[in-house]
């Protein structure tokens, strides 16, 4: 198997395994307002929608129903904080962007048609950021603490994650694990490809530098400083897989053995489908 399928094959699974779900819980509400009369009274419509609920179904249709509106309570959460976050981002941005530094980078690797803001900010910071018009935002502590080979190589990472457009794969498959906590599946698929794209990213870096030196030391630089708090999510560049990327930096002519999901969670999550399945089966009966 290629290593360069590993994560897409992992966030296809998430994608798949939600698409499914949620396709299953739309012909659930699709039979359940079809067993109530539409009324000009949206009040009487949500009244009879209700006792339909409680008395025309059985108890595992009624757990089922609830375990729908749980799951769409907790996504239009995830989304909401998501928007709130941005907003918090976008205004500290605003604050503390470095006009001439950020027109200087930016120029410098104007090739690569991505935009690299840069902030006034003690903290080292590298981040790929943006889910349609992916971004990289660096801070003034990071350019202090690294040399410009080593900023070289961490630009080269990010530029990567936003090539692959990382941020909003990233983003889509947190809200899905988030909105699911039932299939427990998700969580260790998500996990397995945050790994291997921070992996991925760091081979591209080496192959573009032709060492593996100038990514090494940045990141052991990076590490073993503060971490900084930012409130919007994105990919940075030293939160992630640091043993693996640490092993497969030392040595990398070795495989990487990342373990992707637990055999507990697929028959935990392979049970509540095939109850799914059974539920919207005998529902059509």
């Amino acid at each position: 198997m290629s290593r360069l399928l590993k994560p897409g094959m992992a966030i296809c699974c998430i994608y798949v395994v939600a698409a499914w779900i949620l396709l299953q819980m739309g012909m659930a509400l699709s039979h359940h307002i079809s067993d109530v009369e539409l009324k000009p009274d949206m009040g009487l419509v949500i009244q009879d929608m209700l006792f339909d609920l409680i008395v025309g179904h059985s108890f595992f249709e009624t757990v089922f129903i609830v375990l729908i509106g749980l799951t769409c309570v907790r996504m239009i959460i995830y989304i909401g904080r998501h928007l709130y976050a941005s907003h918090k981002w976008k205004a500290f941005v605003k604050v503390q962007i470095h006009p001439r530094l950020t027109i200087k980078w930016t120029r410098k690797y104007k090739k690569w048609h991505t935009p690299i803001d840069v902030i006034r900010e003690q903290q080292p910071l590298a981040l790929a950021i943006g889910m349609l018009r992916p971004r990289i935002v660096i801070s003034t502590g990071l350019l202090d603490m690294l040399s410009v080979e080593e900023v070289h190589a961490v630009l080269l990472h990010e530029r990567y994650h936003c090539t692959q457009r990382h941020p909003l794969k990233k983003w889509f498959a947190a809200m899905i694990i988030t909105s699911m906590p039932y299939m427990s599946v998700l969580k260790g698929l998500g996990h397995y490809y945050d790994i291997w794209i921070e992996l991925l990213a760091d081979r591209y870096a080496i192959t573009h530098t032709n060492s593996t030196y100038t990514i090494s030391t940045a990141l052991l630089k990076l590490v073993q400083t503060q971490r900084f708090a930012t409130p919007y999510q994105g990919v940075s560049f030293s939160d992630t897989a640091i043993n693996y990327r640490l092993s497969q930096l030392i040595h990398p002519e070795q495989s990487i053995n990342v373990p992707m999901v637990s055999l507990r969670s697929i028959c935990t999550s392979g049970t509540v489908l095939i109850v799914i399945s059974m539920i919207i089966f005998f529902q059509c009966l």
